[in-house]
């Protein structure tokens, strides 16, 4: 059985983003499994986080640019006057994970975000990204206008929150450990190491 961790992620926290490195770099060498697991740091109705400069501008140069140049990740603070909504862009990831296409979705989001500085609240860059990952645009299209996956999400969302009392992003759990913040590979490695009979349970939601 192959070892097994779980992600828990929101597309606008840049730590999320910088963790991803290291954590594929180490399921791919040691063969793990990786479940993403949607998070939202502004859910509705909570306010929405007004101003990405001032939302980043400390963190962002006392630690996160800092350690994207250390990790050789391309990052930009998003010129925007707010920090995008998420929910769709999650509700998209539940259609991305039908077709087996979670990862590489979520790869392409964050990039699109962090990269490219794109309004991921917008269905139609989150369809674009769809596109590209050879999902068929339209059919994703409806399915975020018709908020097809709206409780999916939800439902996602609760066991992030209640079951796995998840109450901060990135947090990685592997096994019996619990890792919050920004993981080093250094980190995952031992984490793995240490609990390599993590095996893929009840954890479909």
């Amino acid at each position: 059985m192959k070892a097994h961790a779980e992600f828990y992620f929101d597309f606008v926290c840049p730590l999320c983003f910088l963790a991803t490195k290291p954590l594929r770099e180490v399921s791919q060498e040691q063969k793990a499994e990786i479940e993403w697991k949607p998070f939202e740091l502004c859910p509705e109705p909570t306010q929405q986080m007004e101003q990405v400069e001032d939302f980043l501008e400390r963190p962002w140069n006392r630690s996160i640019a800092p350690l994207a140049q250390q990790l050789h990740v391309e990052m930009k603070m998003p010129d925007m006057s707010a920090v995008p909504r998420t929910h769709l862009a999650h509700e998209g990831f539940h259609f991305a994970k039908k077709h087996g296409q979670e990862s590489a979705y979520v790869d392409a989001v964050f990039k699109a975000y962090w990269e490219d500085e794109k309004d991921i609240s917008q269905i139609e860059v989150l369809a674009e990204i769809a596109d590209s990952l050879h999902l068929d645009k339209e059919i994703f299209t409806r399915i975020l206008k018709d908020r097809t996956f709206e409780q999916v999400h939800k439902d996602s969302l609760a066991y992030a929150y209640e079951d796995a009392h998840v109450t901060e992003v990135p947090t990685l759990k592997i096994g019996s450990r619990v890792l919050q913040g920004f993981a080093s590979k250094e980190t995952v490695e031992k984490a793995l190491l240490h609990e390599p009979s993590a095996k893929l349970e009840d954890r479909e939601k």
